[in-house]
Parts: structure tokens; C-alpha cells; sequence
């Protein structure tokens, strides 16, 4: 992978998974009109991660950053005594399952729940990314401050217009195909996917995810996500914060 000048502006997205073979990554320049996609990966080491963290503006990783305070306390507290918090009263208890960010993009976006990161297989990925950033800064800021920000793809698709379900596997490819069509025409001023990048999108799942993870970045890098509410930025700092872009914001993220 190779390294980039520091003087150019470019956002880079992983859809990040436990293997490497389907960890897909994009990395865009946009130093250049239109913004050319200038690397784009269907599979990433832990090498080029952390190539990327050092190397890019913006860098937005689909994959949880931390867990539910509530889930790690509770652990705490049976790894001390044996015991579990009184209030556990069902196996769905929300707040050991979401995050506060989580929470928010339900109750107060609306959007569907994002896979929990306690309870589900999203917790593998998780830990990857986490032993990974580990060793770039050992107190990488969780909230989206720093370079790394944490994205959603479906909820920014979803955000900007487009379907944010039933593109993804083999069985979708045909839609998977039309969804792409459409999005490359519509950024065809400002971003520039050429005809092999076109096709690996329409291939693979993986890499158009990691496209919309880098233009995530890129809402963010230019201050068109929404913000994080001031009663949150404390649970945003301990376990994590989602972007969500701004409604409308696509057309607006290739001006300078």
C-alpha cells in the first residue's frame, strides 16, 4: 500500500471484518476535481489498518469502537464477587446490549439497531479493530476527534436516499449493481469511480461499503454530520460514537 503526501486531503473507509479477506478499504484524494478513488482494496491486513490511520485526513471504520458501559461494569462486578447488577431483569436488557449511541440512533433518528457489540458476532471485528488501534495510540479517542471516526454505511445510504437493505451477498448482486449505477451517476461531478472500481463495487459488498465509510469520513472531515448531543459526549468518549451524516449532505461533500 502506498504512502501518501501529508500536504493532500484524503478520507479512507474500512468495512472492517474478523479476516482479512473481507476487510475491503477505500481511500479517496481529494486534492484532485473530481476526487478519484485512489486506492480501493477487497481484503486488508492489520498492517495496512494501521497504514492508514497514520497516512489519511479522515478515516472512517465500520465496526463498533467500544462497548456499553453498563455491559463492561457489569463484567467488572463478576470478575470481582461472582455477582451480576441487580437491575438485570431479562435477557434483553437494552442498556448491557447498546451503546448510548446506539440507543440514539433508534429512539432519536429512527433508524433500525445496529448489531450489539456485547451480545452479537460484531463483538470479533470489534476486538480486531480495538488491538489494532491499540498499537497506533494506546488512548485513541473513541468519540470521532481524533483521525478514526465510526460509521454506519447502511445508515448514511439511508441518510442520503439510497436502499440500505437487500444489496449486500450473492443473491443481491443485480441490486447491489443498480444501487452503484445510480450512486456513480450522482457523483459522477465530484468523485471519480472508474470502470474497475465500478465493477468491484458491483462485486463485492464489502468494498461499495467501504466507499461510503470514506465519504462518511469525508462529512465529517468538512463538518456535515450531525453532532453529538452535549448530554452524550460522556458516554461518546467511553464507548464509542456512530457519524451520521447530515440529510442532503452528499452532493456537498466534494466543495473545498
Amino acid at each position: 500500500m502506498p504512502t501518501r503526501p501529508v500536504n493532500r486531503v484524503t478520507t479512507a473507509g474500512i468495512d472492517l471484518a474478523s479476516q482479512v479477506d473481507n476487510t475491503a478499504a477505500c481511500v479517496i484524494d481529494w486534492s484532485h476535481r473530481p476526487a478519484p478513488i485512489s486506492e480501493l482494496h477487497d481484503r486488508l491486513d492489520d498492517e495496512g489498518i494501521v497504514r492508514l490511520v497514520t497516512g489519511v485526513t479522515k478515516l472512517g471504520v465500520d465496526v463498533p469502537l467500544g462497548w456499553p458501559n453498563k455491559f463492561v461494569q457489569a463484567l467488572q462486578q463478576h470478575s470481582r464477587n461472582g455477582s451480576w447488577p441487580a437491575d438485570y431483569e431479562h435477557a434483553h436488557n437494552r442498556e448491557l446490549r447498546y451503546r448510548q449511541t446506539d440507543i440514539w440512533l433508534q429512539d432519536v433518528l429512527g433508524f433500525r439497531a445496529p448489531l450489539s457489540v456485547s451480545t452479537d458476532r460484531i463483538s470479533i471485528p470489534a476486538m480486531r479493530a480495538a488491538s489494532v488501534l491499540s498499537k497506533v495510540s494506546p488512548r485513541h479517542a473513541l468519540d470521532g476527534s481524533s483521525v478514526v471516526v465510526e460509521v454506519y454505511p447502511a445508515a448514511a445510504l439511508h441518510r442520503w436516499d439510497y436502499p440500505s437493505r437487500g444489496y449486500k451477498g450473492t443473491k443481491n448482486a443485480a441490486a447491489r449493481r443498480e444501487l452503484v449505477t445510480r450512486f456513480r451517476t450522482d457523483t459522477a461531478r465530484w468523485l471519480q469511480i472508474d470502470q474497475q472500481q465500478f465493477e468491484s463495487c458491483c462485486a463485492n459488498d464489502n468494498v461499495f461499503d467501504a466507499v461510503i465509510a470514506a465519504l462518511v469520513a469525508r462529512a465529517s472531515q468538512v463538518g456535515h454530520t450531525e453532532p453529538i448531543p452535549e448530554s452524550q459526549r460522556e458516554a461518546a468518549r467511553r464507548e464509542g460514537w456512530i457519524v451520521i451524516p447530515l440529510p442532503g449532505s452528499l452532493g456537498r461533500l466534494g466543495a473545498d
